[in-house]
C-alpha cells in the first residue's frame, strides 16, 4: 500500500509532512482571523473567487493525478493539491457575501433560489465529474444550510435538496461501479469490516498508542480515511470520545459567534465555517463506524493530508474574524445589541 511503501522508505515521512503542514496552517488561520470579513462583500473579489473555484475543478479533470479512477488531485511535486476542500470554503465565503447584498430580495425566487441554485451548480458539476459524490454531497449540504440561514425558506430550500438527490441518485445509478460499492458496503465491505475491527480491539482503553495492528496493511487508508478506526484501536472508547469532544466544543464555539455576529454576512460566514469542518467530521466518523457508505472524506484536523488541514485551519480563521468583530461590536456602546437573525 501507499502507506506501506513510505514507512518502509521513510519512517517518518507522514510525521514530517503532516507537521509542515499544521505549521503553515497556523499561519494561514492568523492571517485569516485579522482579515476584515466585510473585504469579501466587494464584487471583483466574489466573482472573482467564484471564477477561480471553476477553474481550478476544470483543471483538475483535465490534467488531474488519476488514483483509483477518479480525478481529484492536482500534482504539485511531493504534494497533491485536492481543489475540493478549498471549495468547500470558497463557497461559504462567496453564499454569505451574496445575500448580505441581496437584502430583502433573497425573498424572490430568482435571487434567493435560482441565481444561488445556478452557482452552486456550476460549482458542483465539475465535482461530481471527478467523480467525488462526497464531496459534491457536502458542498451541495453546506449551500443549502447557507441558502435556508440567507432566507431563502424552508420550502424552496426543500425543493432544491429533492432535485440535489435525484440529480445525485442519477449519476451513482449510472456507474456500475458505484452501485458495486455501494452493494458491497451492504453485503460486506472490506474497509469497513477492518474498520469495525479496529473498534473491538480497541475497546474502552485501547491498545496502546501506536500499538495497534489494523494499520499494518490490514486497514486501507488507515493514515487518511480512516484515520479515525486508528484512533479507537490506539486509544479506545477513550481516545474517540476525546476526538468528539473537540469537535462538539467547536461547534459550540462557532454557535456561539454565530449567534453574535453583528450582521448577516457574519452569521452565515461563522455558521458556514463551523459546519465545514463539523459536518465533514461527522461524516468521515459515520463512513468509518460503517453508517455511511465508505467515501473518501478526510477528518479535519486529523486525517494526513495538506489540503484538508490548510482549508480547516483557513475556516477556523475566518470564524475568528467574525468573532473580533462581534467583540469589537459588544465593546461599542454606541452600537446596537447583537441580535439573532430570523429568516423564516
Amino acid at each position: 500500500s501507499y502507506a506501506g511503501k513510505w514507512q518502509q522508505s521513510a519512517p517518518y515521512h507522514f510525521c514530517l509532512f503532516q507537521s509542515a503542514f499544521i505549521a503553515v496552517g497556523i499561519v494561514v488561520l492568523c492571517v485569516a482571523s485579522y482579515v476584515p470579513y466585510r473585504l469579501y462583500q466587494r464584487k471583483e473579489i466574489r466573482w472573482g473567487l467564484l471564477a477561480a473555484m471553476v477553474i481550478t475543478l476544470l483543471l483538475v479533470l483535465l490534467i488531474g493525478k488519476e488514483v483509483k479512477g477518479s480525478h481529484r488531485w492536482i500534482g504539485l511535486g511531493p504534494i497533491n493539491l485536492q481543489p475540493v476542500e478549498f471549495v468547500k470554503v470558497g463557497i461559504v465565503v462567496l453564499l454569505s457575501s451574496y445575500f448580505e447584498e441581496i437584502g430583502i430580495r433573497v425573498k424572490s425566487w430568482k435571487w434567493g433560489l435560482f441565481i444561488p441554485a445556478t452557482i452552486i451548480g456550476v460549482v458542483a458539476a465539475p465535482i461530481i465529474f471527478q467523480p467525488d459524490y462526497g464531496g459534491t454531497a457536502i458542498v451541495c449540504a453546506l449551500s443549502g444550510l447557507m441558502m435556508l440561514l440567507g432566507g431563502t425558506g424552508w420550502k424552496r430550500c426543500a425543493l432544491m435538496a429533492v432535485a440535489g438527490v435525484l440529480i445525485l441518485a442519477a449519476f451513482v445509478l449510472s456507474n456500475p461501479n458505484r452501485m458495486h460499492r455501494l452493494m458491497n458496503d451492504r453485503e460486506g465491505n472490506h474497509q469497513a469490516e477492518q474498520s469495525i475491527i479496529a473498534f473491538h480491539n480497541g475497546e474502552v482503553w485501547g491498545v496502546g498508542l501506536g500499538q495497534g495492528i489494523q494499520k499494518e496493511g490490514y486497514l486501507p487508508e488507515c493514515h487518511t480515511d480512516f484515520i479515525f478506526a486508528v484512533i479507537a484501536e490506539d486509544r479506545g472508547l477513550v481516545g474517540t470520545m476525546g476526538v468528539l469532544t473537540l469537535f462538539v466544543l467547536l461547534l459550540g464555539c462557532g454557535t456561539v459567534i454565530t449567534f453574535y455576529a453583528p450582521d448577516k454576512q457574519g452569521l452565515l460566514l461563522a455558521a458556514g465555517s463551523t459546519m465545514i469542518i463539523c459536518m465533514q467530521g461527522a461524516a468521515n466518523m459515520a463512513v468509518v463506524t460503517h453508517v455511511f457508505p465508505t467515501k473518501g472524506i478526510a477528518l479535519p484536523f486529523f486525517s494526513y493530508g495538506g489540503s484538508c488541514m490548510l482549508a480547516s485551519f483557513l475556516a477556523v480563521g475566518m470564524l475568528l474574524s467574525v468573532g473580533h468583530e462581534a467583540l469589537k461590536a459588544q465593546a461599542n456602546p454606541e452600537q446596537k445589541a447583537p441580535k439573532l437573525y430570523s429568516f423564516d
